[in-house]
């Protein structure tokens, strides 16, 4: 079921999620999509809607909620909404900060005047 009004940008990037309310419940999974409204995720954990979450890929950090979480043969597609995003200095967190820019514009943490972590 496509849940997006906005368009997607393909991407795939390794992603290691927590649910800040419970942090032992973390999974890795791969980021499959980037749009407006926020990250699609593939994950072999179920989270609940609602959830607040950290994503870190490579050295970037992203704070967001869980919109959805549906299974998908053994994975779950996991709607992220994006509130806050601390990007690293590696050149793939330079290529998701620029991603981000593009498809998620005004997130705290993408204008070029906040800081960066690297």
């Amino acid at each position: 079921m496509d849940r997006r009004s906005d368009d997607r940008r393909a991407a795939d990037f390794e992603v290691q999620v927590t649910d800040l309310g419970c942090p032992g419940r973390c999974a890795s999974g791969h980021v499959r999509d980037i749009s407006k409204s926020g990250i699609c995720a593939m994950l072999p954990l179920e989270l609940s809607p609602g959830s607040t979450i950290r994503l870190n890929i490579e050295d970037s950090v992203l704070f967001g909620h869980v919109v959805y979480s549906q299974p998908e043969g053994p994975l779950f597609r996991t709607g992220i909404e994006v509130a806050q995003v601390l990007v690293g200095g590696t050149a793939l967190s330079k290529l998701l900060h620029r991603t981000l820019r593009e498809t998620i514009p005004g997130t705290h943490g993408l204008d070029p005047s906040e800081t960066f972590l690297g």
